[in-house]
């Protein structure tokens, strides 16, 4: 008995997950099946079709995400629930003075609202991210503190607010306004 009271504050088993953050994985995991069967409807086409395909195919994609998730709006993946959580972690890897290079990586250079950009694209659930604004850097530490995404799904910021976009179709799934402090 006294070696495993010692062994359990040597190494505390981790508590199970929150309920609202396994709501969004259940919800990203959705998603990510939505994107899949999408996908496998769309007419395949290889790399070395003319541009115009592929941009077509692309259109076609983003017009059946955008459809089939009509409905989609702010907070649907990152619910009201897992909010907090989510502002909690992005203000502990980005605050303070032990985190100012994190903090520039994100709202920097690269970053869609940054002063240099060209271009801001709306911020608006299933809105298409244009190709022309540039996408922000994730810090590595950030990154590893949220939990993961399926290949489909990837973090960005758009000035401080963090977004959930589709990789593939180029648009918002959902975002936190004003989650990067």
């Amino acid at each position: 008995m006294c070696l495993f009271l010692i062994l359990s504050l040597l190494f505390p088993v981790a508590a199970d997950e929150p309920p609202a953050l396994k709501q969004f994985n259940e919800r990203v995991k959705a998603y990510a099946e939505l994107h899949k069967k999408i996908d496998s409807k769309i007419d395949p086409v290889d790399a070395t079709s003319s541009p115009e395909l592929l941009v077509k195919q692309k259109q076609q994609f983003i017009t059946a995400l955008q459809k089939a998730r009509a409905n989609a709006r702010q907070g649907h993946i990152f619910n009201r629930g897992v909010r907090p959580i989510f502002l909690k972690i992005l203000k502990r890897e980005l605050k303070g003075p032990t985190n100012t290079e994190p903090r520039a990586m994100v709202l920097g250079e690269g970053n869609p609202k940054a002063k240099d950009s060209p271009k801001a694209p709306p911020l608006k659930v299933n809105g298409t991210y244009p190709t022309e604004s540039p996408v922000s850097t994730m810090p590595p530490s950030v990154l590893l503190a949220l939990p993961q995404l399926p290949e489909a799904l990837e973090y960005r910021f758009i000035g401080r607010h963090l977004i959930l976009r589709d990789t593939k179709a180029d648009i918002i799934v959902d975002f936190i306004m004003n989650a990067a402090p």
